[in-house]
């Protein structure tokens, strides 16, 4: 034991020295340690600044001028933009469009394809930098359109560049580019020497600017400061009401657009366009669809003239039944809907009685046709309408289109009731003789009066003189043309309307069937017709897309007020749809007769009632002539008759057989050089007509 104490004893001082040993030689360690720690932090101090300077230097070629307040993007495009289409997510949408069935039917048309292929390179071009076609999907980019000078276009970019100093740099530095400065601005111009084009771009703020015309590009600089889109009050409007929908946003600035159209559509179309919308701008959002596309958004509009958007805002909004009416073939639907007929009736009326320039002539108007006729419009007339009058465009297999105006009636037998009690007053107070026909159970008659349409619905309607007219249980058919309405009766009896084409309800169950305006186009119909509804600029148009254009059996658009604008919504489709077949032969259509008025009616206070003494009677639809005799069988008077109507040569005699009237009919008015002789055979008068207008 004593021996292991003393071993132990032994150990535990050593143990004991050991640690004195080791807190020694610690303690001496102690204070160069201390120096040594002072200056690493030193260095290491140093290596931080070094690489936080590094760092923010790599951060602001990374992502330059990233810091502080930032222009509006908006600004950098010029306001003269006839469309501008913005989106955060520019590669999704685009590599979502590209494999839709919309993009591979536009893609037939060479213009279409050719974007479609720049697209593809400038994705291409991308792809060889890390992360780009990613980092594209998290920012806003708008490409706009610009007419630059008569009858061209081009259009502009505009991208977000923060995070791409690296892209930035690398478009600094490529092949075949050169440089100037604008109003102490860099414009890069990037020639590509296959296409033998040239990019223009400049960089401002953090944004890309770029086009293939200069002028863009310099209208960016030059404007960007004056920031007038920001600034518009028409503008902000309908932005605000596309912020955060849909994957891409579409605005329109129609006083742009017009000019634009004009070489598309035609002047005369455009004309229309501006007098019946005169809208300002429109906003629309859209998501990407296989075989749709489907625009909706708002409108603003001029509410200070006299148009029918004014009244759509009293009189609310109507459905789409005109269509269970309607034949198959019926190319162009225009309808406009209401609450109630009444209630539109009285806008308008209140609305052009009010206008300083054509309210006393309206108001002179109407009272002259109500005492003359001695009706009441509101009662005998418009009264017995119910939520939606249209007017249609039917095509005829000899391709001269049919036009005819339908009205929905609250009922068949109040519709008939008020029809009937009409055309008793017009026979009394004129000296017509029409007697009404029946076709397959339908009777078919003559409302011979003047401008009446166009004071009951407005110039829209000034084709509409004088029409025949049908019912179809609550239907009531107007046209020029009797073998129109013998088309209705037809396609009804057979179910082959509109409403029945799978396709189209379809198509409207998308869109909606709620409207103050609202227009549908079956666009393969009208590739061959010839005149109608549309002028032959826009057919000349649709035959050179044909390609394409037979791909698209559907195009709708449509509006109704809402917060003080107009909701609208456009869709267009590429289902596929089995056209009607056409089997009507040698149908033609009047022409027009144009009215140079200003006012929203045109009307003619000139000319109350235009009649004519003619007995005419048609047994068949289809009589060649019309002829009526004295008591004694001598010729009374003989003249041509087509599709119902007076056409061809005229010729009335006197008593004693002698030619009293030669003279000539076109579409049922006088036209050309009327002569006029005694019972001598003298000429005593002569008078030349154009359109049943004395010239």
């Amino acid at each position: 034991m004593s021996q292991m104490d003393e071993n132990s004893k032994n150990n535990l001082t050593g143990d004991s020295n050991k640690e004195n040993e080791e807190v020694k030689s610690s303690s001496e360690v102690k204070k160069p340690k201390k120096k040594s720690s002072a200056k690493r932090k030193i260095i290491w101090l140093f290596l931080l600044l070094v690489l936080g300077a590094g760092a923010w230097l790599a951060y602001k070629f990374i992502k330059p001028d990233s810091a502080g307040p930032r222009i509006n993007p908006l600004n950098l495009v010029p306001p003269n933009a006839f469309f501008i289409l913005e989106t955060e997510e520019p590669y999704s949408v685009w590599s979502k469009m590209a494999g839709t069935e919309i993009w591979k039917t536009l893609s037939k048309d060479e213009d279409w394809k050719e974007y479609g292929n720049q697209l593809s390179e400038l994705e291409a071009s991308l792809s060889q930098f890390d992360q780009v076609l990613d980092i594209l999907d998290d920012r806003t980019i708008y490409l706009s359109g610009h007419l630059y000078r008569k009858g061209d276009y081009d259009y502009l970019f505009v991208l977000d560049m923060e995070g791409m100093g690296v892209l930035r740099t690398w478009l600094r530095s490529t092949e075949n580019l050169t440089k100037r400065v604008f109003e102490g601005q860099t414009i890069y111009e990037k020639l590509d020497v296959q296409s033998k084009e040239t990019l223009y771009f400049t960089f401002i703020d953090n944004y890309f600017v770029g086009s293939y015309t200069h002028a863009l590009v310099e209208q960016s600089i030059t404007e960007f400061m004056k920031a007038e889109l920001a600034r518009s009050f028409n503008f902000i409007e309908v932005k605000k009401q596309t912020i955060g929908e849909g994957v891409a946003r579409l605005f329109l600035n129609y006083e742009s657009l017009h000019p634009y159209l004009e070489s598309s559509i035609g002047k005369s179309n455009t004309e229309i366009m501006k007098e019946y919308l005169p809208l300002f701008h429109s906003g629309f959002y859209f998501d990407v669809e296989q075989s749709t596309l489907l625009l909706e958004g708002f409108s603003n509009y001029n509410d200070t003239l006299a148009t029918y958007l004014n009244v759509f805002k009293e009189s609310g909004t109507g459905g789409l039944d005109i269509a269970k009416i309607l034949p198959a073939q019926s190319s162009i639907y225009f309808s406009l809907g209401f609450d109630e007929f009444s209630d539109f009736y009285e806008a308008l009326d209140k609305e052009l009685s009010n206008d300083p320039v054509y309210g006393e002539d309206y108001s002179t108007y109407t009272r002259k046709t109500e005492k003359f006729l001695n009706i009441d419009l509101e009662d005998d007339f418009t009264s017995w309408i119910d939520d939606e009058v249209a007017v249609a465009q039917i095509e005829f297999e000899d391709g001269n289109p049919g036009i005819a105006l339908v009205m929905k009636a609250e009922s068949a037998n109040l519709a008939l009731e008020k029809m009937d009690f009409l055309t008793r007053q017009i026979r009394r107070k004129t000296p017509v003789k029409f007697r009404g026909i029946t076709y397959k159970g339908y009777d078919i008659n003559f409302l011979s009066v003047k401008g009446f349409f166009n004071l009951i619905l407005g110039k829209l309607f000034n084709y509409f003189d004088r029409p025949y007219y049908t019912i179809i249980n609550e239907y009531v058919i107007f046209s020029n043309e009797p073998k129109v309405l013998r088309r209705f009766i037809n396609d009804h009896h057979q179910e082959n309307t509109l409403a029945n084409v799978e396709a189209y309800q379809d198509f409207i169950d998308e869109l909606d069937e709620k409207h103050s305006a609202f227009l549908y186009l079956q666009l393969p119909l009208l590739i061959d017709t010839d005149g109608g509804m549309m002028d032959a600029e826009t057919i000349d148009l649709l035959s050179q897309k044909r390609n394409i254009v037979e791909d698209f059996p559907q195009l709708a658009f449509s509006l109704y007020p809402s917060k003080r604008m107009y909701r609208t919504r456009a869709l267009l489709s590429i289902d596929n749809l089995v056209l009607p077949e056409i089997v009507e032969r040698n149908i033609t259509v009047p022409a027009v007769d144009t009215l140079n008025y200003d006012s929203l009616l045109a009307i003619d206070p000139g000319e109350q009632v235009e009649v004519t003494a003619i007995d005419i009677e048609l047994e068949d639809l289809g009589a060649k002539s019309q002829t009526e005799n004295f008591e004694d069988g001598t010729p009374k008077y003989e003249v041509g008759i087509k599709n119902g109507q007076k056409h061809g040569n005229y010729f009335e005699y006197h008593e004693t057989g002698e030619l009293k009237v030669k003279g000539k009919y076109k579409n049922d008015l006088m036209e050309g050089t009327w002569k006029y002789y005694d019972e001598n055979g003298n000429l005593v008068k002569r008078e030349r007509y154009k359109r049943g207008d004395l010239r």
